[in-house]
């Protein structure tokens, strides 16, 4: 039996610098994808993609959490 938990609604996944990007891949990995069934809309707010898209990344996942 599938004893993941099912989401109703996507949730707006927000990527970050260095330690942050390790820690939530590691705690995304091995607890919530094994437990949780659930469409993640990715954002990447790394420095070097803010940059490469002027910040309109983080305008665009700004939008996505309030649609979300």
């Amino acid at each position: 039996a599938n004893k993941r938990i099912k989401v109703a609604n996507p949730v707006v996944e927000m990527d970050g610098d260095e330690m942050t990007r390790i820690i939530w891949a590691f705690i995304k990995e091995k607890l919530i994808l094994p437990n949780v069934d659930v469409q993640l809309k990715y954002f990447d707010l790394g420095l070097p993609h803010r940059d490469k898209t002027d910040d309109q990344v983080t305008i665009d996942s700004a939008l996505a959490t309030q649609k979300y």
